[in-house]
């Protein structure tokens, strides 16, 4: 069967298995049944269903991004503000799982990040400070955050 011939039904278990399997923003969605083929119709009924039943919520896929990119890739809170956004979510949900980070967990990641950074830099390099500096702030940390760097 291809996949403009599937049913409402087929879509929706296969969204609701995409979902299950990992957090995804309505835009992800949205943009995976249109790989896959789906009506407008068809994406909106299903997202609608998703929402409906929690297999989407915007809070929840905010707060689970904030955390792993923070933890995993040590991404600073303007970046994360920055892809959250790209991704169409409300300026509440992303106001709100950036002041659930844990401050002292957030230094911990930034110093991690500086003494990273430092170990690839050379000593004798006269733009050393300003390399470090310009690789945290595309991380996502602010100038004001890199003081005592």
């Amino acid at each position: 069967m291809a996949n403009h011939e599937w049913s409402l039904a087929k879509l929706t278990a296969k969204a609701e298995a995409y979902c299950a399997a990992a957090e995804h923003c309505l835009l992800d969605v949205q943009q995976k049944l249109l790989q896959w083929e789906a009506t407008p119709e068809q994406i909106e009924q299903i997202t609608l269903h998703l929402q409906q039943h929690k297999y989407l919520d915007e809070q929840r896929y905010c707060h689970a991004f904030v955390h792993d990119k923070l933890l995993y890739q040590g991404w600073g809170r303007m970046k994360l503000r920055a892809y959250l956004q790209a991704k169409r979510l409300p300026a509440s949900a992303i106001a709100r799982a950036l002041e659930e980070i844990d401050e002292e967990l957030y230094q911990e990641v930034l110093k991690k990040v500086i003494e990273g950074k430092k170990r690839t830099l050379r000593s004798s390099d006269p733009q050393a400070r300003n390399k470090l500096i310009r690789f945290c702030l595309q991380r996502g940390f602010t100038y004001e955050e890199l003081s005592g760097c």
